[in-house]
């Protein structure tokens, strides 16, 4: 197991020791049960925005295809641009 070393200013290290001294825990010990929780509440941006429901919740208008859901259907959109891209340039032939 590896040691380190952490600079904690002193309203840290009050609420590190509080914490000892109320959990009956060590030092080591409250430090690896915070990594943990934080560990266990983050959540990717994406994964974020999903669960307050920001994902698919707008559409825009398209000229080409009316309402799109630009969020939820940005796969295909890119496939398609994507596509559309690689033909113009197969039609436009080998430049030199």
């Amino acid at each position: 197991m590896r040691t380190i070393s952490v600079r904690l200013d002193d309203g840290s290290e009050a609420r590190l020791n509080n914490l000892c001294q109320n959990l009956g825990l060590s030092q080591s010990e409250v430090v690896k049960a915070g990594l943990a929780l934080l560990q266990q509440q983050s959540t990717s941006p994406a994964a974020l925005a999903e669960r307050l429901g920001l994902v698919g919740s707008f559409s825009s208008a398209t000229p080409d295809n009316g309402t799109t859901s630009r969020g939820r259907d940005h796969a295909s959109l890119l496939r398609q641009k994507l596509s559309d891209q690689h033909k113009r340039e197969r039609q436009a032939g080998p430049q030199s």
